[in-house]
């Protein structure tokens, strides 16, 4: 019996890690994507096979494909997506009829499309390129004389965009006719969080999200909020966890592992912070976020010969990018190796002059290696950038 169930956990085990290959596969694939490289991104995509029953990924495969004018693999992931919970693939295969000039197809599978569960709302809908070769046409017109949406949800897009706009009172405005005509609905709640959240009160926002994301079918955008909120209240442990939670649930999108390791930091747990920014530079090796972070995080226990290899690679792969130079320069200072710190602080003010903070780090690190009148003027320029702390050193080293 013990010999039975090593043998089925092995193969769970196997299932698993070949699951998250093409998972990864495809955050690869994303990534290179949205970098304007679709044809690498499509060379990968024969290894993600393991997603094939896994309608949300299946879609994003069907997209880069969609990107790369591969129309007939792209109908045959959105079909396939299709096979797999109705109404999944006819937005996608909508765009490919687009792409082909197929007016009335077109327009007859957006319908479809409108008439599910799984509708896209109406603002991305109209704002999607794919459809613009057909938006002049008189069938695409028809179409839209017809009011897909109920007032709940355009309301609740009303407020995001107010929200997004920084015009919190006009939200509150709109949630309030929400709040009259459907108080009990989840969606009138998750308005409401969004409103405490854009007055700045996350854990009165955090408790209402909490209870309207139990399900398993919540939407990503309402977690990614929750996630929002706990950051906004200090409890960054919960925050990695609801990102774990999109994680898990194999949301397509990289950036997930970085927000979560910036979280894990936060809360102290910087071993599996350093776990999820590994994984993440795997899938994104010439990130510079991610390299910068991690060296940063290594640098920072006082590792730094597990962080130079990060930042040295950083700095190689980005040469104008002054935070590459910034991130080193911090490493070596910490290190006291100031030479090398004043060099590198000096590269990326050449890229960003006006960063106050490199401006006093490269003051700090010419000081130490005796070089206090060159220190000077970059002490003065950090002061008149409001670095406080400069004026200390000003007082020390530099009034005669």
């Amino acid at each position: 019996m013990k010999k039975i169930l090593f043998s089925l956990a092995v193969v769970l085990s196997s299932q698993f890690a070949s699951g998250q290959a093409g998972y990864e596969t495809l955050l690869r694939a994303v990534t290179l994507t949205g970098r304007g490289e679709t044809m690498e991104a499509v060379a990968l995509l024969p290894g993600s096979a393991d997603i094939n029953g896994d309608v949300t990924l299946v879609v994003v495969r069907g997209d880069i494909y969609l990107k790369a004018s591969m129309l007939k693999e792209a109908k045959s992931d959105y079909m396939r997506a299709e096979n797999l919970r109705q109404g999944a693939g006819l937005y996608g295969l909508a765009k490919c009829a687009a792409a082909e000039g197929d007016v009335k197809t077109t327009v007859s599978l957006l319908e479809a499309h409108l008439k599910s569960s799984l509708r896209k709302n109406e603002p991305q809908i109209l704002l999607d390129d794919a459809f613009r070769s057909v938006s002049s046409s008189s069938e695409w017109r028809a179409l839209w004389k017809k009011d897909w949406y109920k007032v709940y949800e355009r309301k609740s897009w009303e407020i995001e965009n107010y929200l997004k706009s920084g015009r919190n009172d006009l939200a509150e405005g709109a949630y309030a006719e929400l709040a009259s005509l459907y108080p009990e609905m989840p969606v009138t709640e998750y308005c409401h969080a969004r409103i405490l959240m854009g007055s700045g009160r996350y854990r009165e926002a955090a408790d209402i999200l909490a209870t309207v994301t139990r399900d398993t079918d919540t939407p990503p955008a309402w977690l990614y909020a929750l996630a929002e909120a706990r950051e906004g209240e200090g409890d960054h442990y919960a925050a990695a966890t609801v990102y774990d939670r999109l994680i898990s649930a194999r949301t397509p999108d990289p950036g997930l592992l970085l927000k979560k390791a910036r979280m894990l930091i936060r809360s102290g747990d910087r071993d599996a912070a350093k776990k999820e920014m590994q994984r993440y530079i795997s899938i994104d090796p010439d990130n510079t976020e991610a390299l910068g972070l991690i060296g940063r995080t290594y640098a920072e226990e006082g590792a730094i010969y597990e962080a130079l290899p990060y930042l040295n690679e950083n700095v190689e792969k980005h040469p104008g990018v002054a935070s590459a130079f910034r991130l080193r320069g911090d490493a070596w200072l910490a290190a006291r190796t100031w030479d090398r710190a004043a060099e590198d602080y000096t590269m990326s003010l050449d890229l960003d002059p006006d960063n106050g903070a490199v401006n006093l780090n490269l003051g700090i690190a010419l000081i130490n290696s005796g070089r206090s009148d060159d220190a000077c003027h970059y002490l003065r320029r950090a002061r008149n950038l409001g670095v406080k702390e400069a004026t200390d050193y000003l007082a020390k080293y530099c009034i005669r």
